[in-house]
C-alpha cells in the first residue's frame, strides 16, 4: 500500500482555484478551535505572509535546492539551480530482476475474489510500477519531477492482539476475539516514506497508526478510534469515519465508497479487487499542515480481500501545505501517479534501484 505515500494509502499545495483562501481560512480556523496551546495569532500572521507570496511573487524567496531534495522523490543529482519553472529529467530506476509473460501471452486468473479478509498480505518486499509527478510549489515558484518508475512496499509479517476500547466504531472484534495487526512501509526515495501501521477489524481494515517522514520533518499520526480505509461490502456501499490524536491534535476525516469490481494483469495473472473511491483530509494544527485528497480527481485503490487484502494498484492525487519557517511562508507539496504491484510474490529482500 503505497507514498505513496507514497502511497501512500492516503494530502495541499497545487493552489487550485481558491484553494489559497480557503488554506488560510482552515488553519485560522484550526488555530481557534483545535484543544491545545495553538497559538491563532501565529497562525493568522504565516497566512498573511502566504497572501503575500502569491499577491507579490517579486517578494518570495526562492526555494533552495536543500528543501527541494528533501520533498521530492527524486536523487539529489537530479537537481540544478531553480528557476521560476523548473523541470527535471526521468530517473532511470532499475526494474526487479525477472520476467513475465509477454502482453500479447493469455493471462491466468489469480485466486478468486472475497468478499473480506480477516487476514493481511504476504509478508515481504513488492515493487510498484509508478508513473506520475510530483511537485513543489512557493511563491511563484512551481518545481516537477517525474515519480520514480519504482515504488518499494514492504509488508510486516502479521501479530494477533486483543481489540482496543473502541472497537465498536472501528468494525467490530473478529469471532476469534483477536484482530491482526500490521505494517505497510512505503518509500518512494531515500528520504520520502510512509509507515501505516494496520488493523484488521471484523469488518473493515484500519488505520491504527501513520509515520510520514521526509527530510523536513517527521510527523506521526495516531488516531482515536482507528480510521476505517476499507469498509467491505457491496458494490455502491460508503462509510465515513474520522479519528483523532490527542497528542498533537490531528484530525483525519475519511470518506469511502465500493466503486466497483476491477480487474488487472499482474504479470500475467488476472486479478480482481474492489475498486475503492476516497477522499481524505489531515490536519496537523500545532505544525501548521493540512494533508488532503483532490476534491476533483477521485482518489481509487484496488484491494484484494483474497489476498490478504493487498492493494494491488492506486490512483493518488494529494496535497500537503506546510508552513515552512526558513522561506518564512507556506510550502506545497503535490503528488499525481498511479502505481501497480509488479508481482503477486513478495521478495524476501528489498530490489536494489
Amino acid at each position: 500500500m503505497t507514498r505513496t505515500v507514497l502511497t501512500r494509502w492516503m494530502g495541499f499545495p497545487r493552489w487550485r482555484g481558491s484553494a489559497r483562501v480557503a488554506v488560510c481560512a482552515v488553519l485560522a480556523g484550526l488555530a481557534a478551535t483545535a484543544c491545545g496551546p495553538h497559538p491563532a495569532a501565529s497562525i493568522a500572521m504565516r497566512s498573511t505572509a502566504l497572501n503575500l507570496q502569491f499577491a507579490r511573487p517579486d517578494l518570495a524567496k526562492p526555494i533552495p535546492p536543500k528543501i527541494l531534495i528533501n520533498l521530492l522523490p527524486a536523487p539529489p543529482a537530479a537537481f540544478v539551480p531553480p528557476t521560476t519553472t523548473t523541470s527535471l529529467p526521468p530517473i532511470v530506476v532499475v526494474p526487479p530482476a525477472g520476467q513475465c509473460p509477454p502482453a500479447s501471452a493469455k493471462a491466468k486468473p489469480a485466486a478468486p475474489l472475497k468478499a473480506s479478509t480477516l487476514g493481511s498480505p504476504a509478508a515481504g518486499f513488492y515493487d510498484y510500477s509508478t508513473k506520475g509527478k510530483a511537485t513543489v510549489s512557493g511563491g511563484a515558484q512551481n518545481v516537477t519531477v517525474p515519480m520514480p518508475p519504482i515504488t518499494q512496499v514492504a509488508i510486516s509479517k502479521p501479530t494477533m492482539a486483543d481489540p482496543d476500547s473502541t472497537v465498536v466504531a472501528e468494525g467490530g472484534a473478529p469471532a476469534s476475539g483477536k484482530e491482526t495487526e500490521y505494517t505497510i512501509t512505503t518509500h518512494l526515495s531515500d528520504k520520502l516514506s510512509q509507515v501505516d501501521e494496520l488493523t484488521v477489524s471484523a469488518t473493515s481494515i484500519n488505520l491504527m497508526q501513520r509515520t510520514l517522514s521526509d527530510g523536513e520533518r517527521t510527523m506521526t499520526f495516531t488516531p482515536a478510534p482507528q480510521v476505517q480505509l476499507v469498509v467491505f461490502g457491496a458494490v455502491g456501499s460508503s462509510w465515513k469515519s474520522k479519528g483523532t490524536d490527542s497528542s498533537s491534535g490531528s484530525v483525519m476525516d475519511y470518506s469511502g465508497s465500493i466503486a466497483g469490481i476491477k480487474q488487472v494483469n499482474v504479470c500475467g495473472r488476472l486479478v480482481k479487487g474492489y475498486e475503492v473511491s476516497y477522499s481524505a483530509t489531515l490536519t496537523n494544527p500545532a505544525e501548521a499542515e493540512i494533508i488532503r485528497t483532490n476534491s476533483n480527481d477521485a482518489n481509487t485503490m484496488l484491494v484484494a480481500p483474497q489476498l490478504g487484502g493487498l492493494v494491488v494498484s492506486q490512483h493518488i492525487d494529494t496535497d500537503d501545505i506546510r508552513f515552512n519557517a526558513s522561506l518564512s511562508g507556506y510550502l506545497g507539496v503535490t503528488l499525481n501517479y498511479d502505481t501497480t504491484v509488479a508481482r503477486l510474490s513478495p521478495s524476501e529482500k528489498p530490489t536494489s534501484g
